[in-house]
């Protein structure tokens, strides 16, 4: 795991003259009771999220990746979901999952098993990063495609697009290579060959992967398996936090395991 710096710049040796500041300060008071008194569609792209830059989020109205798109609509960028759920089904889980809607985010219908490469590619152009939170449950069915093939295809579409970050979110070795791999083979294998494809196509300079063990909570009506007894669930906020600095900051290589998770947030 490497940790650089978040690309903040500060001009230091800058020294603004009192007469500059006050007119800044001036216009800057002026904009905001102008921002605060009309609806003028003309002043939207002063302050659009894309000055930030767009992320895309895959699964981005699951459990994880709602707090990633709610953290990312926060600091100010614009903010793609892409599931194979209509918009309005990711609005709504969304909302359940947060207890509030997120009107900024742009929801976008698309299979990732089934379209093609192109299609996959297109939303990501000219974008800051891509993460993953695509993922089958456990015990679910197609456990191994879904988790492996379909992160793949994300991935080299990914990268065919020019998508300089990815971020995926992985299982932990620990867990991996414990005696639930003799009943969630399949579920492992696919993580597995997730994590073999962002290698291969970003490598670690140019990537980042979560592997948190169990985390805490989930979906509102969905019945996840318990956890290995004394491993100490995660928090999905800190889980999405990791991956918002992947996406945005300098945070690249692997964090494995619920440990790595706690030492990395405070990092």
């Amino acid at each position: 795991m490497q940790l650089k710096s978040d690309n903040e710049q500060h001009d230091a040796n800058h020294h603004p003259t009192p007469k500059c500041e006050l007119n800044r300060r001036t216009a800057l008071s002026t904009f905001a009771i102008i921002a605060t008194t009309t609806t003028s569609p003309f002043l939207h792209p002063i302050v659009s999220n894309a000055m930030l830059g767009k992320v895309v989020v895959y699964g981005g109205s699951g459990y994880v990746g709602s707090h990633v798109c709610s953290l990312l609509s926060q600091q100010g960028y614009e903010v793609t979901s892409i599931s194979r759920s209509s918009p309005e089904t990711q609005l709504e889980r969304t909302k359940s999952i947060l207890g509030k809607s997120l009107s900024n985010v742009d929801y976008i219908t698309l299979d990732a098993s089934t379209a093609s490469l192109d299609e996959l590619a297109t939303p990501m152009k000219d974008v800051t990063a891509v993460i993953s939170c695509v993922g089958i449950s456990p015990g679910s069915q197609n456990q191994k495609d879904g988790n492996g093939l379909v992160n793949t295809r994300i991935i080299q579409a990914a990268k065919a697009a020019g998508v300089p970050k990815l971020v995926y979110i992985g299982v932990s070795s620990a867990l991996a290579n414990g005696p639930a791999k003799f009943l969630l083979g399949d579920y492992f294998a696919g993580k597995a060959a997730a994590e073999k494809s962002v290698l291969a196509e970003f490598g670690e300079k140019d990537s980042l992967i979560i592997k948190p063990a169990i985390i805490a909570g989930g979906p509102p009506g969905e019945i996840r398996p318990p956890g290995p007894p004394g491993v100490k669930a995660v928090d999905v906020t800190d889980v999405a936090k990791l991956a918002v600095k992947g996406a945005i900051g300098g945070l690249v290589g692997k964090i494995d395991g619920n440990d790595d998770i706690e030492a990395a947030k405070n990092a």
